[in-house]
């Protein structure tokens, strides 16, 4: 074998191996997060409750997006319904990352689907605890193609 051809056949398959490993060894999670950057957050108003109501907040690109947990009072160890409503966004999902701020809970991804007119839906269910009064973090994450934004809610569930 010439050594011409060695050389093309040995970069070939170093080629190959790179892909292959790049693919089972790399997360597109991580890329994308580097690509796009961090997410973008705001936090809602103080006043609202998500036990009683939906909350508003504008987002940091100026749309409005609306938060609501139903059944309400928001159970725990009970099925759920997550609803998002928004505009002029055309992702197929959104993220919700739900997580305790007083005790260790778990982390918890659910995504909502889109369903008509910028309404978002989706289940899932929050664990219990033996101590009560939980106080949770809402993370909404809309990641698109060139940004990532989100909005942080608060509440608080009972035993």
């Amino acid at each position: 074998m010439n050594r011409t051809k060695f050389i093309k056949i040995f970069v070939i398959e170093l080629l190959m191996v790179t892909l292959i490993g790049g693919y089972f060894f790399i997360d597109s999670s991580d890329v994308y997060k580097w690509w796009v950057g961090s997410t973008n957050f705001v936090t809602y108003k103080e006043q609202c409750n998500l036990n009683e109501s939906s909350c508003n907040v504008i987002l940091s690109d100026g749309n409005a997006l609306e938060f609501e947990i139903n059944p309400k009072p928001i159970p725990l160890m009970k099925p759920l319904i997550f609803r998002v409503k928004t505009s002029d966004y055309s992702t197929p999902f959104i993220e919700i990352k739900l997580f305790a701020t007083n005790m260790n809970m778990g982390f918890h991804t659910f995504k909502l689907y889109a369903k008509n007119n910028g309404t978002y839906e989706g289940e899932g269910m929050l664990p219990t605890c033996v101590v009560g009064d939980m106080k949770w973090q809402a993370n909404i994450i809309i990641n698109q193609p060139s940004k990532s934004i989100g909005a942080i809610f608060n509440f608080q569930t009972q035993k």
